[in-house]
């Protein structure tokens, strides 16, 4: 079994403590954190793009999974789960339009109050541009590494409020709680479309 996300083993006790029951692993590429949470007990649902789940599916430890998505299900799946995965994935979304509709994703499918976990690769703030970490930092604004206030800024639109986080040595782990208005306020936006495009 590949070994999960460091993050993932780490707060693995604190989710128990939290009542966390329902995953969503959202780019679950080899389900390596989806089947560890898997064999702890969670109900867990794996996210990928087409070609990754279609590849997942025939996985050996598929079935013992709670759902497998692809991404463009998302949107209309309404899990409710109460925490939602994003580890090494963010961070190599290129545009602002994905990763919006990234983070629309994860909102549509976290309860009110879930926990949203996202590790991504970080930096040196001093690191200069042109440096041996260019593979990991853009200097035209299109970051592919993170500190804690940039993730912030970032997810603060979206209604997440930041619990912990950590950095090891090449990453910075992340933990949010969606707020409750937040939810609310989406749930309540996405039925006032639903409702003018039936009306109209």
């Amino acid at each position: 079994m590949l070994i999960p996300a460091t993050s993932v083993i780490r707060y693995a006790r604190y989710f128990r403590l939290a009542k966390v029951h329902r995953v969503l692993d959202y780019g679950a590429g080899l389900l390596r954190n989806a089947l560890y949470l898997t064999e702890q007990g969670f109900e867990v649902y794996a996210a990928d793009v087409p070609e990754q789940v279609k590849a997942l599916a025939a996985h050996p430890q598929a079935g013992r999974l709670a759902g497998l998505l692809t991404v463009g299900e998302l949107a209309q799946a309404g899990l409710a789960v109460d925490l939602v995965l994003c580890t090494f994935v963010f961070n190599i979304l290129a545009t602002r339009n994905r990763k919006k509709q990234y983070l629309d994703n994860v909102v549509a499918n976290l309860r009110p109050g879930g926990l949203f976990l996202i590790e991504v690769n970080s930096r040196q703030d001093d690191m200069a541009c042109g440096s041996v970490l260019q593979h990991y930092y853009s200097c035209d604004g299109n970051a592919k590494s993170y500190n804690h206030d940039e993730l912030d800024r970032q997810l603060s639109p979206f209604g997440f409020e930041r619990v912990c986080h950590y950095y090891s040595s090449h990453a910075l782990a992340a933990l949010y709680r969606l707020a409750e208005a937040k939810k609310n306020q989406t749930a309540f936006l996405t039925f006032n479309r639903k409702e003018s495009i039936r009306g109209g």
